[in-house]
């Protein structure tokens, strides 16, 4: 199947100064649809073609007070969205009903609710809601393999309540969209980043002086190479990021990324915060997993979150359940948790880090 939405959107959003008081906000989310006239996207085409550039859909949760006039989203308005842009990017109807698709399979994978149901659950984001006032650093969340947008609204809409803005990038590669393990691919998605950041520095409310990383899966490797080319990136939160590479698979691919200036100049002087599952993906030996830190990385947090898998960094672990009325664990609050704490304390200067931490460990993580 092929699905290409490009996911971060640019907004015109404020925030509020941050106060010694911690001040909570609705999140809001907007859509803008833009292209990035220095790359080319569909080959042997020229600028009368819509799709010769680069488009790139701009996705951004922020600090918000909503109106009940506002747009409260479902989880089929953020599946549509994909829907649009497959046809849109492909030039042909290749998503048409890919949002009953997706909710089947999410609700299949996690093993609760229906589609329908699903399908109808109330997301907290509010479309196009008032902005706050003032400035929010920025969190440029990368996605996971040929991963969507939304794939993490709930963490999304906690950190916009909690007075950051969140640039949601999806994993689209070349013409028409699809991301392969090609260098030449994964670097799309991280010059989509690129793009995304230039466009907030014309929002007056957006600090592009203080810029976090979130990469989930895929999202990590191509995350750590977009912090080599943010001079202002501040921290880095991987969830069981592919940057740290299990052998076996797509190894000739991983090696050619490994090899390039991209990646083998990468020194890390931000803190890096990583979460795994538990027990890790790979054989678990030592040798077959290629560590990122230590080649690196000078200052790295590594937890293991209790029985949560690989999946479980998806926040439709958790709307699933809730969806369809399940017993919730707390294996995504975990993680949720893990990064909120870290990004206050590193962009905000709050000290919430640590007692996060403290109230987790040996409950729910483990030090690795």
């Amino acid at each position: 199947m092929k699905y290409f939405a490009v996911a971060f959107l640019m907004i015109v959003i404020g925030c509020s100064q941050e106060k010694k008081t911690s001040v909570s906000y609705d999140a809001g989310v907007t859509f803008v649809h833009t292209s990035d006239t220095s790359r080319i996207f569909k080959p042997g085409t020229d600028v009368t073609d819509a799709l010769h550039h680069r488009p790139i859909d701009l996705d951004i949760w922020y600090p918000a007070y909503h109106a009940e006039a506002d747009t409260q989203l479902l989880v089929r308005d953020l599946f549509r969205l994909l829907e649009t842009r497959a046809n849109y990017y492909s030039g042909s109807k290749v998503g048409d009903g890919i949002s009953g698709q997706f909710a089947q399979f999410f609700c299949t994978t996690f093993k609760c609710a229906d589609s329908t149901s699903l399908l109808r659950f109330k997301t907290n984001s509010f479309k196009n809601a008032a902005a706050a006032s003032g400035r929010f650093p920025i969190v440029v969340y990368m996605t996971a393999f040929n991963g969507m947008s939304y794939e993490n609204f709930s963490m999304f809409e906690s950190l916009a309540q909690k007075g950051f803005i969140v640039v949601s990038i999806s994993s689209i590669g070349r013409f028409p969209g699809d991301m392969t393990t090609k260098k030449e691919d994964l670097m799309e998605q991280v010059y989509d980043a690129v793009a995304a950041v230039k466009e907030l520095k014309k929002n007056p409310n957006a600090d592009t002086n203080s810029i976090a990383i979130v990469g989930y899966s895929w999202g990590g490797l191509s995350g750590a190479i977009l912090a080599g080319k943010l001079p202002k990136v501040k921290c880095m939160v991987s969830l069981e990021g592919s940057e740290f590479h299990h052998y076996g698979n797509e190894d000739m691919d991983f090696e050619a990324i490994k090899n390039s200036d991209d990646f083998k100049n990468l020194q890390f002087s931000i803190p890096y915060l990583r979460m795994e599952s538990s027990p890790s993906n790979g054989s678990g030996k030592k040798d077959s997993v290629y560590d990122f830190v230590s080649d690196h990385v000078k200052e790295a947090h590594i937890f293991t979150i209790d029985s949560i898998q690989h999946e479980d960094f998806d926040c439709f672990s958790l709307v699933v359940k809730k969806a369809g009325n399940c017993p919730v664990n707390q294996r995504y609050h975990s993680a949720l948790q893990l990064t909120v704490g870290f990004l206050e304390t590193e962009l905000k200067g709050k000290d919430n880090f640590l007692p996060a931490v403290d109230a987790l460990m040996n409950k729910t993580i483990r030090k690795k």
